[in-house]
This record gives structure tokens, sequence and C-alpha cells, in this order.
């Protein structure tokens, strides 16, 4: 387990002290400046568009709440995720298989998330993780690095998708930008993954289309969200569409947001190590690769 960490921690931390650099290098060249560390700021919950077919949303009989506290000060714990599998847009399998997360998780029988099994998300899941990602940009490559467990996204600029890419976790990324937007284009996934909170499948022939741009920009009071984070105002929008004809009737649309925070550099954060399910009471088993996915 060292031997297979340590390298790995290397290159990651190494990459993100050319932060600096890389975002001088991006404004160089006339792109968005994304550059930095954002942390997911929608709740985990996919914003649908004005309209068209869109996400999945809450069961509207059992919403889903964040831990929190009522108006006398007690902890009202967080309540079950629960999908409104009639969105008329699912497949029935897919539907079936909302249904039976949501009735899972009331039943205290939630499923393990990538979160607290340190499996890889996938797309567009990750946008989910409440954790730093870091934009790396350079003129070939964006790289989004996310501080909790392996997950690496690499986006190749003003490059053709591969003509077989062979499936993988978070498939095989390519980008360009359009003018103040970046644009990432993405095709090769494996089924391995869920799109989003209430454990929506998908198949491999998933698409994925989003789109980032910074949509405030002006500096606004510093607040604090946690021990080591303060928001800056800075805000990155982030809609994507999704196409999978094996899984849904119609392409359909969503959107989540990032808030800048002023984290300079990745943190360790050990996911894999003494990883509990909360249900058994047993350790997740640790997540191996036997052979690299490009």
């Amino acid at each position: 387990m060292r031997n297979c960490v340590l390298p790995g921690l290397v290159t990651i931390l190494a990459t993100a002290l050319l932060v600096p650099a890389m975002a001088a290098s991006a404004a160089s060249a006339g792109v968005p400046d994304l550059s930095g560390a954002w942390m997911s700021a929608h709740a985990r919950k996919f914003l649908p568009p004005p309209s068209g077919p869109g996400p999945v949303v809450d069961d509207p009989a059992h919403p889903h709440r964040a831990r929190g506290t009522d108006a006398r000060g007690r902890d009202t714990g967080t309540t079950p995720w629960v999908g409104d599998y009639r969105n008329p847009n699912l497949q029935p399998w897919v539907a079936a298989a909302v249904k039976k997360a949501g009735v899972d998780d009331m039943a205290g029988k939630g499923h393990p998330t990538a979160e607290s099994t340190c499996y890889p998300a996938g797309v567009p899941n990750i946008l989910n993780f409440f954790e730093p990602a870091f934009f790396l940009q350079t003129p070939d490559e964006v790289t989004i690095l996310y501080q909790r467990g392996p997950n690496i996204r690499h986006v190749y600029l003003n490059r053709q998708h591969s003509a077989h890419p062979a499936p993988s976790w978070y498939g095989e990324s390519v980008g360009h930008y359009e003018g103040d937007t970046l644009v990432v284009d993405t095709i090769g996934f494996n089924d391995k993954t869920v799109l989003d909170s209430y454990m929506t499948p998908h198949t491999d022939a998933l698409h994925v289309i989003e789109r980032y741009r910074v949509v405030n920009n002006r500096p606004q009071p510093d607040r604090d969200v946690g021990d080591a984070f303060v928001l800056t105002g800075k805000t990155m929008q982030v809609d994507f569409t999704i196409e999978d004809p094996k899984a849904f009737n119609a392409p359909w649309s969503a959107s989540g947001t990032y808030r800048r925070i002023n984290q300079p550099q990745l943190e360790e954060s050990i996911c894999a190590e003494n990883n509990t399910d909360q249900f058994t009471g047993k350790l997740f088993p640790i997540p191996v690769a036997d052979k690299p996915d490009f």
C-alpha cells in the first residue's frame, strides 16, 4: 500500500504547486482562467434546466434534507436520498433502479457511494464531491484533481476522440474553449458508476458534454465555511448534457455550481484506509487497479 500511494501523492502535490505558473500561461493564451481551487456548491443536487428533460430530483413526498438544526437548536440529522423515479425520461429499468435505491435508503439499507468507498465517481457525479477540485490549465490539457481519493480527470485540448476508446471510469475527455467557456466532451465510459445522489444508473453508451464558465468573477467579502475553507465570492457554473439511448428516452440537461476557495494547494485526504461501512460495520475493500485505464 505504501509503495503504491506515495509516488502518486508526490506527483499530485508537485503538480498542485504549478498552479500559479499554469494560471499565468492560461491567461497569456487568451483563454478563461479557471485555474485554482473550487468547491461544489449545489448541495449534491443537480439543478434542472428551464425547460426540457432534466435530471432525477427529490421525490416530492420524501425531499432530502442535509444534516442541520431545528428552531430549538436540536440536531435534525439527514434524511434519505429518494429520487423521483416517475421522471418520464427514464427507461423502465432505470426507473426501477432509482425506486429501489430510494426504498432501500428509507429502510436504512443505503447504498455505498463513490465517496464512502473511495472508488471513482464518474461523470457527472464527480461534480457532487464535497471536497476541493483543482483545475490546472496548460495549452494542451486541462487536468482536474479532486482532493478526495484517486480521482483525476484529463481533458485533452483541440484533438479528436479516439476511434474506439477503451471503457474506463472517467471515459475519454477532449475539450476546447468557446470564448469564456471550457467545453468538455466525454465518451468511452464503463457502466460501473452512477450519475447522481439518487443512484441513477447508466450504460457504456453514455456521452456527456460539460460547459464550465465563471459567471461571477467579482470578489465579495469572505465568509468561513469550515476549518480550512473560505469562499471568495467567485462562482463557476457547470452546464451539462447527458445522452445515453440505452437508459433515457431523450438527452437531458442539468447544471451544478462551484465556488472559488482560498486553498492554495491540495491537502492530504486519506480515503481508503480504515474506511468503515456504516451499515455493516465492516471495512470497505481498498480499490485496486490491475491495469491502467489509459
